[in-house]
């Protein structure tokens, strides 16, 4: 096969690194890829190629929202398949979980793929008796292949099969056995009626594991592991925890693990492999979707509201935004956008220019309090707490769109402790250290001016001379690189190799993860020669997210609290103050306009000074406006 796949997030890094390193051994000239689906993974081994399940998935960052980490990790696995199979040159592509050990080539596979295009391992070839877990009953319910291997080849039909995959699992991949759901497995009962040809490879040798190890007996001979006799290709740990080796699974009580027999040991070199790997630190990561901005932790029952939503057409594109945590936070019944009272005194339908000078010259800051009078929510979590008022509005407000603190006095915001502050509602209950480094991409996210957080700022964009040296090394990089272990050992900044090693790092993916945009960064680094040829070197750069830029002008910007049929007029932009976005007649997503003849207000009038903070906030200007 071309290539060789998993799938984990950071928490089971330690079980992709070995399987990768099983890989080296049984499949040297394999090309070795592991996909991460929660932010960048360091590997020791330079020849595993690590891939952004965001840039593979177009729902990916919905996913985040409504999936939780199983169910993530499992609908990813259609499109990466497609991406890696469309790749020049690729004949064949074959997925194996993180948790296995490949011990021998798997010549078996490539017999397979020679004679059908697609290849999987059925859970079981024999009844399961009695009571014990696994059943019968509990194979029936998560499906007749496990998806823990697959391998198909590069064709049309595969492509197909792919693409009917891949819309299934976009709302239809969690764990729900009422439903007759498990994850991506389930699916796959009806694959073999979809292609022309499905090798099914019963032997125990391939994707051995607890639900198909009963009766079996696994030796050690001179060449290395046997089950049955025959050359062990790869085994399954799922469910296996290397703290607790004596134990096969923790999803099985029907085998039995004999002290001191071959199993045992076989169980615990797997063992000593993932904590020579590093499983102890890796399984301590928190997972990274499964918190709101403000570290308030996504439960199942607000995942699958979410997942209803979404198939009805609300709109989590972001993930885990703060919109998505407004949205959650109102209950079947309640409302956010409730104004407290009539449009409050103030110029709130003149023109953008006018208004825009008399919020910012206005000492007690009438942004803020149209914000406040319109959002009972603010009202309500904030009411005893002017400064996470303000923090708030620097943060989740500002990245949504809805404030930008231009619009305030210069005063309003000189408290230096609200950038930590900000950081913490929109990245979460995080370290001091990374909370600095989540404030200093915030404020380019959020477009904060330049004195909101400028100490933090100037600071981190210090560079660090001993360290520069012909490369672009700001005080950034380097607190970055001392806040890991991982990476001090991975890329030793004594020489040119181990910083520029560094630097490709940071733009693929590492700066990202501190939610870190490249654009963030100063010129003085951007623009580098050494910082454009290693972004040159990077396969898949880190994307570099960034608020829409209005563009254009139009006549007419309705303001409507959410877009409908009824609510479009004509042709005109509809501006979706509910949702913070702006949409075409046809309710089609559309960028902010730079600048509207008139605007028209329809929302409530105690909403109108809200929703026009919210104009200005996104870029917008007016030369008139009504309500």
């Amino acid at each position: 096969m071309d290539v060789i796949f998993t799938i984990v997030s950071r928490n089971y890094a330690a079980q992709a690194a070995s399987l990768m390193e099983s890989l080296a051994a049984a499949e040297p000239k394999a090309r070795r890829v592991v996909i991460a689906t929660d932010g960048q993974i360091a590997f020791k081994d330079p020849a595993i190629r690590v891939l952004d399940a965001a840039y593979l998935d177009p729902d990916f960052a919905a996913k985040c929202a409504y999936y939780d980490a199983l169910e993530l990790n499992t609908a990813v696995k259609p499109h990466a398949f497609k991406a890696l199979l469309a790749e020049d040159g690729m004949g064949s592509c074959t997925y194996l979980d993180p948790d296995i050990w490949v011990y021998r080539p798997l010549d078996e596979v490539r017999q397979a793929l020679a004679r059908a295009p697609l290849a999987l391992t059925p859970h079981a070839t024999r009844p399961l008796r009695g009571e014990a877990s696994p059943s019968d009953h509990t194979l029936l319910q998560s499906g007749a292949y496990n998806l823990g291997f697959m391998a198909a080849r590069a064709e049309p039909q595969i492509f197909d099969l792919l693409d009917w995959w891949g819309e299934k699992l976009r709302f239809d991949c969690r764990a729900d056995f009422a439903a007759g759901l498990f994850t991506d497995q389930k699916w796959m009962d009806l694959a073999p009626g979809f292609v022309s040809d499905l090798a099914i490879l019963r032997s125990p040798a391939l994707n051995l594991a607890y639900w198909n190890l009963e009766g079996r007996e696994v030796t050690r001979d001179a060449s290395g592991w046997r089950v049955d006799g025959q050359p062990l290709v790869f085994f399954h740990f799922s469910g296996f925890d290397p703290l607790h080796p004596g134990l096969l699974s923790k999803h099985q009580d029907r085998v039995k693990v004999a002290a001191g027999g071959p199993l045992a040991a076989l169980m615990a070199e797997y063992a000593a492999a993932l904590l020579r790997n590093g499983h102890v630190e890796a399984s301590a990561t928190p997972y990274g979707h499964a918190a709101f901005p403000s570290g308030q932790l996504v439960d199942k029952a607000d995942r699958r509201r979410m997942l209803a939503a979404a198939r009805a057409g609300e709109d989590f594109g972001g993930g885990l935004t703060a919109a998505a945590e407004t949205w959650v936070s109102v209950r079947p019944g309640a409302t956010v956008r409730d104004p407290e009272g009539p449009r409050g005194e103030g110029p709130w339908l003149a023109s953008s220019a006018d208004l825009a000078t008399w919020l910012t010259t206005t000492p007690d800051a009438p942004a803020i309090a149209a914000l406040t009078r319109a959002r009972r929510d603010l009202r309500d979590r904030f009411a005893s707490d002017p400064a996470g008022l303000r923090a708030w509005l620097l943060g989740p407000e500002s990245v949504e769109g809805r404030f930008n603190a231009r619009l305030a006095p210069l005063e309003t915001f000189a408290d230096p402790s609200l950038a930590i502050r900000a950081a913490r509602y929109v990245a979460g209950d995080l370290s001091e250290a990374r909370l600095r480094f989540a404030a200093y991409g915030l404020a380019h996210r959020a477009a904060w001016p330049r004195h909101v957080g400028a100490t933090l700022r100037s600071g981190f964009d210090a560079p660090v001379r001993d360290l520069a040296r012909g490369l672009p090394f700001p005080r950034l990089f380097l607190s970055i690189w001392e806040s890991r272990g991982d990476l001090q050992k991975l890329f030793p900044l004594t020489g040119f190799n181990g910083r520029f090693g560094f630097l490709r790092w940071l733009i693929g993916g590492g700066l990202a993860e501190y939610g870190i945009d490249l654009a963030a960064l100063p010129p003085s680094v951007d623009s580098h020669p050494m910082f454009e040829l290693a972004r040159l070197t990077v396969r898949r750069p880190a994307p570099e997210p960034a608020r829409a830029q209005p563009a254009g002008q139009v006549h007419t910007l309705l303001v409507a609290e959410r877009w409908t049929p009824e609510a479009a007029g004509g042709d005109a932009l509809v501006y979706d103050a509910g949702a913070a976005r702006f949409r075409t007649p046809q309710g089609v997503p559309a960028l902010p306009p730079a600048r509207a003849d008139i605007v028209i207000f329809r929302t409530a009038p105690g909403l109108v000074p809200a929703d026009a903070v919210a104009l200005l906030s996104q870029g917008v200007s007016w030369s008139s406006a009504s309500a």
